[in-house]
């Protein structure tokens, strides 16, 4: 199945029963890979989930009259007279849907912990119903257990149309209690210092943050074609606002993707000073620290009329704002004592890394073109206001001008987000939003 991933983890330390549970959740999560399958289509904008020869004004027109065209949890297809008619995934995927959650139940009925029995069963009624934002709500109040699962369609960046449709997905986890104690470190500090890392405009005030840290079993659907190292949920503002919000960084996809990617890139684009500077482990550490941090970050900057002032444009800036002020909250772990000048400048090399990154997995996914649309505005600002210098297609840090600049942006991109208008945001992608900036150091990318 190419959107579905399996990582090596331990099975010690588990029952009998609780391998049959993951082995059911892992089959369960196979079968939805299927149904993202079926949704997915690179060469439209609205993927599947519009009639490819129906225009984007023609939706609109219709969803006037019928908003459940626009529902996150629909299929829009033609009737026999050619109206666009809205299908709930339930309705259109009920086979496939039937037989995930018949695994589900059953490992729902094989768990000795009754509390994650509910949690399945509930969830498994949940894909039944079409009721999944009920899914986000059971995963955001539940308590931690010692698998972490989720399914169901969630994200909706396959929709580059509207950006309203949700794509099926799933994971599954054991979670890592000693870097999640690590991690609630990381979150007490920032939390306690929002006042000094965002300004005054920020709408919603969480009732809770969870974080786990998960060692990550599988990646079904949307996840497989994204490799997150991180995930945050609940998606809608109103959610967020009633039941907080809760994220999970996910150790083998970071694994993954920093030997694959990252390290390499870091011993081609900067040079050799920067290298012999850090360790493996180091980057590495740096690596789990900005995606945290970039988490964290996410759960501070929901607005909660960002969507329908930036429409399309809207999970540009969610995204690069998230990065950037994760690295900008650094600022108050150094003084805190939480982290070291050497660290904070590891997660800053570690920062610039990721933005590469996204580009290589642009030129092979043109799904992620929000990340990478982040990442380029991000690195020409840093080139411009002077805290990067490119020469001969390496890159040279000054790590003080560098933070300042993570500063100046950051609040630049909160204005966007917290109050700027559509026209506004869309001049600001214009003027730094060129790809380019990664396109000359593309051939050495490539055989990373």
């Amino acid at each position: 199945m190419k959107t579905f991933k399996r990582f090596q983890v331990s099975t010690e330390g588990l029952s009998e029963k609780e391998k049959i549970i993951q082995e059911k959740l892992i089959r369960a999560s196979e079968l939805i890979s299927l149904i993202y399958e079926k949704q997915k289509n690179p060469k439209n904008k609205g993927a599947n989930f519009f009639p490819k020869d129906v225009t984007k004004e023609k939706i609109k027109e219709a969803a006037e009259k019928n908003p459940f065209l626009l529902h996150p949890y629909t299929l829009v297809e033609k009737d026999k007279k050619g109206r666009l008619i809205a299908i709930p995934f339930s309705v259109k995927f009920k086979k496939e849907l039937g037989q995930v959650a018949k695994l589900i139940i059953e490992a729902a009925r094989i768990s000795e912990n009754r509390e994650f029995g509910k949690y399945l069963g509930q969830m498994a009624q949940a894909l039944l119903r079409n009721d999944y934002a009920q899914n986000e709500i059971l995963w955001v109040t539940s308590k931690p257990f010692r698998f972490n699962f989720i399914i169901g369609p969630v994200e909706r960046y396959l929709d580059r149309l509207f950006f309203k449709k949700c794509a099926y997905q799933a994971w599954l986890g054991i979670i890592d209690e000693q870097r999640t104690q690590e991690a609630e470190r990381f979150k007490k500090i920032i939390l306690a210092s929002r006042r000094k890392i965002l300004t005054d405009t920020e709408k919603i005030a969480l009732p809770q943050l969870r974080i786990e840290i998960t060692k990550t079993i599988c990646f079904a659907g949307q996840k497989v074609d994204f490799m997150p190292t991180g995930s945050n949920l609940p998606n809608s503002p109103d959610l967020m606002k009633k039941y907080g919000s809760k994220l999970i960084i996910f150790e083998n996809s970071l694994d993954f993707q920093f030997k694959q990617d990252q390290l390499p890139i870091v011993h081609k684009i900067f040079p050799k000073k920067i290298q012999d500077s850090y360790s493996p482990q180091d980057l590495y550490d740096a690596s789990l620290r900005c995606i945290l941090l970039h988490e964290i970050s996410h759960s501070l900057i929901r607005y909660q009329d960002a969507e329908e002032r930036l429409q399309n444009l809207f999970p540009v800036f969610d995204e690069i704002l998230a990065y950037v002020l994760g690295v900008k909250s650094c600022g108050t772990l150094l003084l805190k004592g939480a982290m070291t000048q050497k660290e904070l400048e590891a997660v800053m090399v570690m920062h610039l890394c990721r933005h590469f990154v996204w580009f290589l997995d642009f030129m092979k996914n043109p799904e992620v073109k929000d990340y990478t649309s982040g990442a380029a505005i991000a690195m020409n600002f840093f080139l411009k206001e002077g805290g990067l210098k490119e020469k001969n297609e390496l890159y040279f840090i000054d790590f003080t001008k560098l933070f300042i600049s993570i500063d100046h942006l950051a609040r630049i991109l909160e204005y966007y987000l917290s109050s700027g208008t559509y026209e506004e945001a869309k001049k600001f992608i214009n003027e730094y939003g060129s790809f380019d900036v990664f396109k000359k150091s593309f051939l050495k990318l490539k055989t990373s």
